[in-house]
């Protein structure tokens, strides 16, 4: 699946004339919204598979870095640490 969400990322960023600038704003908006994320409950992160440490480093990251992959790798990593256990 996330080599499916990679390949279609970079499809997207293709057909756009300024790919760079169109991740950037899009990672811009994303920040903007882990706003409303941070006001959620520690229950209903941990729902979506976060924890407000993962929304700190989401919002430290810099912005031509895909949010929604960084996302996805955090949540995966924590799913493969809780079923090593």
């Amino acid at each position: 699946m996330r080599d499916y969400i990679l390949a279609l990322s970079i499809a997207r960023d293709s057909t756009f004339a300024f790919p760079k600038l169109r991740r950037m704003l899009r990672s811009w908006f994303m920040k903007r919204d882990l706003a409303t994320l941070e006001r959620f409950d520690d229950y209903m992160l941990s729902d979506i598979g976060l924890t407000r440490g993962d929304l700190r480093h989401l919002r430290r990251l810099p912005l031509d870095v895909d949010l929604t992959h960084e996302m996805e790798r955090l949540r995966e990593q924590r799913a493969r640490g809780v079923r090593g256990r």
